[in-house]
């Protein structure tokens, strides 16, 4: 089964580990409704020569993705993918995986996360997670739905807030 055809219901306590997962699973769901019911005329969609196709804004997402993943020690590796559907599942698959691991985390163990970026040669803390990767990876599942429209296939109507058909 997919994940995110649905919006997790939100968490009933508040933990800096639940408040990532949840927008882990905005992603998730957002990225879940932007792919949905693509044809091969989104896949290979560009909308202008010199920018990046949708299957290399796919690849880019998942790459944000298991980036920011391995900052947290999720126990995952990173799987070599080479068509849409199995970027499609991988990505919402550890989407999945990384919410359901950080909601299980401690505020100790968040605030222990240190990312080193090699070009500048320092560390950051996982807040630099969010305005980073996280944040990109937003940007890019809007360039999705953007170029969807322009192509002629819609992202269909269900809201990223409540997660229901309007």
């Amino acid at each position: 089964m997919i994940p995110y055809k649905n919006l997790p219901a939100p968490p009933s306590e508040s933990s800096e580990g639940k408040i990532l997962a949840r927008l882990v699973d905005g992603i998730g769901f957002r990225y879940q409704l932007a792919t949905q019911g693509f044809t091969q005329k989104e896949i290979d969609f560009c909308p202008i020569e010199g920018s990046m196709n949708m299957m290399e804004l796919i690849h880019h997402i998942y790459g944000l993705m298991t980036w920011t993943s391995s900052a947290f020690k999720l126990p995952y590796t990173p799987k070599k993918l080479t068509n849409f559907e199995d970027y499609r599942k991988e990505t919402l698959t550890l989407c999945e995986i990384f919410s359901e691991f950080l909601a299980n985390q401690s505020d100790e163990s968040i605030h222990a996360v240190s990312v080193y970026l090699k070009r500048m040669d320092k560390h950051f803390s996982f807040w630099y997670l969010i305005n980073g990767p996280l944040a990109d990876a937003l940007t890019h599942i809007g360039q999705i739905n953007t170029w969807r429209r322009i192509s002629g296939n819609p992202v269909p109507r269900i809201s990223p807030f409540t997660g229901e058909s309007y």
